[in-house]
């Protein structure tokens, strides 16, 4: 009898070992679904905050940019100063009085790239069209952000050449294709105002942050 039960020992013991083996490949896996999850969370969170960073710093001061249509925007570098007022962009507000020098443009054209990340994350991170809609608001203010940048070289140019007060501000802005310049940035503004129309439409906050919660 002794002997038959010793003769059980090894297959027990195969089969105890074999049962942990098992719950530990499942506490594992568990482990590995909650640390993904955890993840997951940490990164929509994070995109997020950036993401309505922007949309609370571009409805708190759309109604203070002076936007003008028909004349050369002289007060873009104070606008600019609007939109990157916040703890994200603020090391990028000087660029707009340096522009095209350096170390403040290429701090620029990185935060730029970072936007732009920011808003392909977005598109991956979140599910659903809501996602979709807060990424292309987050590269809208992007693609507005460079084209301020870019126009206010034309406005140093026109600043340049008022110093001879030899021509008058249409006639400058004439010479430096500030116009040109002008219709671009218009169009940034405008596809910036669309984008967040559709955001309150849509309601894509709510439902964003209904994503980021964890179950």
């Amino acid at each position: 009898m002794f002997s038959d039960w010793k003769s059980l020992i090894p297959i027990v013991t195969s089969v105890v070992t074999s049962i942990v083996a098992i719950f530990a490949v499942i506490l594992t896996c568990k482990q590995i679904r909650l640390s993904n999850k955890q993840h997951l969370f940490d990164k929509r969170l994070e995109n997020y905050i950036i993401a309505t960073g922007l949309i609370q710093l571009y409805r708190s001061n759309c109604k203070h940019i002076n936007n003008e249509k028909d004349t050369p925007m002289l007060s873009n570098d104070m606008n600019f100063n609007f939109l990157t007022n916040n703890t994200y962009l603020e090391q990028i507000t000087c660029a707009i009085y340096n522009s095209l020098k350096e170390p403040s443009h290429k701090e620029l054209l990185i935060k730029l790239e970072n936007l732009k990340e920011v808003a392909t994350k977005i598109k991956f991170l979140f599910a659903d069209n809501v996602s979709i809609l807060l990424g292309d608001f987050v590269l809208r203010y992007q693609e507005l952000l460079f084209e301020m940048y870019k126009y206010q070289t034309c406005i140093n140019e026109i600043n340049k050449e008022n110093e001879n007060h030899k021509l008058t501000l249409e006639e400058i802005a004439q010479k430096v294709g500030e116009k040109t310049c002008r219709v671009r940035l218009q169009e940034a503004f405008d596809n910036l105002k669309k984008a967040d129309s559709v955001l309150k439409r849509a309601n894509v906050e709510e439902q964003i942050k209904k994503q980021i919660k964890l179950h």
